[in-house]
């Protein structure tokens, strides 16, 4: 049996100001185009992630926990 492993997230500024709160990050992009994209390697999709095209910023990503290397 396969340990589950959590995807990891990561926010647009949420490494780089912890004191500014998920929903100012977001709010900051109401209004912009966004869309979700894949990153795929081989066959497989390594990780998704929210992005703003208007600020060319990743919003939140997810790792993909089936990926296999």
């Amino acid at each position: 049996m396969s340990e589950e492993k959590e995807p990891s997230i990561e926010y647009c500024l949420g490494k780089e100001s912890r004191e500014t709160s998920n929903y100012e990050e977001m709010l900051k992009h109401a209004g912009h185009k966004i869309q979700v994209v894949s990153f795929p390697r081989g066959v497989q999709v390594l990780k998704v992630a929210m992005e703003c095209v208007t600020c060319n910023r990743v919003l939140i990503e997810f790792d993909n926990p089936d990926y296999a290397e």
